[in-house]
């Protein structure tokens, strides 16, 4: 029998649908073709897979005006480039020919491969997504994916539609090293909290400034991307910018502070460190709403964003004293049963019966 063939579409604002895209890839479970905007970058999608560059949506110098609020649609552009961006994908599909298209994510890229005559599979991602548009993804999609446990669910999506939800949750890290036993729960020397922001945003430097002055017997290093503002930096803290490997760093660190993102909270859990999430804004609060679930069904320590009045010697105090595997016991997974989860979302998408969708 020939290999099931699977196309996912990842959506190119930051890089995160990409890193997905690379551990579909890494299962080498299926023939995989990969839809997105910008040159294949092999450092993010390594491996035997066709990759189609699609045109562009965005056009800089004219922007598309806002849908109007309820609108079943996102983002719906109109003229020459958002036609060409769907015929292309329309014939890489024809082309291909997929049992499964896998959006991550877009509701148009959703109605559109159901519309075209291919079974869906929709990611779901955390937030407020009861607006009409992802509402209409959910129910027109064959299946639905999401990259966390069931236990982070909503219990309102649960209700409504559990039934064909999977939940996929993280594959161990190929590099995971952590063995039972090994207590991580105290460093030597001077407390030291690594800061590690979102790629795709930048903290602004006065609320990290204002922190580690706050926190004077912490050392405080931060990774990732600031929003430069002119503020004086306290001697206590140091900025690395965006770096290749992060992780030597953030697994020395007394307290790691993450962003909520998907991607920036593996590479926390990773680390099995204490860790401290601060959500940083995002449509449909979906930072927020997996810090909360996170806080509330894992533990894991918390503030709502960086402008908390918050004693910080307290909260860091408090986060420190923190289990530091909470994070890993609740996202990862074996790698085997990883993959065994997309195979059954692939049989589920492939065989389950599809009313009509009627206008």
């Amino acid at each position: 029998m020939s290999r099931y063939k699977v196309s996912y579409y990842a959506h190119h604002f930051g890089t995160g649908h990409l890193r997905h895209a690379q551990k579909i890839a890494a299962s080498n479970l299926f023939d995989l073709q990969v839809t997105s905007t910008g040159p294949r970058n092999n450092a993010l999608l390594k491996g035997n897979l066709e990759y189609v560059d699609l045109t562009p949506d965005v056009i800089a110098a004219s922007p598309e005006p806002a849908l109007r609020a309820g609108s079943f649609l996102h983002y719906a552009p109109t003229g020459e480039l958002i036609q060409q961006r769907f015929a292309e994908l329309n014939r890489a599909w024809k082309t291909f020919g997929p049992d499964m298209v896998m959006v991550d994510v877009s509701v148009e890229v959703a109605l559109f491969a159901r519309l075209s005559g291919y079974r869906v599979a929709f990611r779901r991602m955390p937030g407020n997504r009861n607006d009409p548009a992802h509402q209409m993804a959910y129910s027109l999609a064959d299946t639905i994916f999401g990259y966390f446990p069931a236990s982070l669910e909503d219990p309102a999506h649960l209700e409504k539609f559990g039934y064909k939800t999977h939940y996929l949750s993280v594959a161990e890290p190929t590099n995971y090293s952590f063995h039972p036993g090994h207590d991580t729960s105290h460093m030597p020397g001077q407390p030291k909290v690594v800061v590690q922001t979102s790629l795709a945003s930048a903290i602004p430097l006065d609320h990290l400034a204002q922190a580690a002055a706050a926190s004077p017997r912490w050392d405080w290093e931060v990774v990732g991307s600031v929003e430069a503002d002119g503020t004086p930096l306290p001697t206590n803290l140091r900025l690395h910018g965006v770096l290749p490997d992060p992780i030597p760093i953030m697994r020395s660190a007394t307290v790691i502070i993450s962003s909520a993102g998907h991607n920036a909270v593996v590479a926390a859990a990773s680390c099995h460190r204490p860790v401290l999430l601060v959500p940083e804004e995002r449509p449909y609060a979906e930072q927020l709403a997996f810090a909360v679930a996170l806080h509330e069904r894992a533990g894991l320590e918390m503030v709502r964003n960086w402008s908390t009045s918050g004693n910080w010697p307290r909260i860091l105090e408090n986060a420190a004293n923190s289990d530091p595997h909470a994070l890993a016991r609740t996202l990862f997974i074996p790698t085997t049963d990883f993959n065994q989860g997309l195979l059954d979302l692939l049989h589920a998408t492939a065989t389950e019966t599809q009313a009509s969708i009627i206008f």
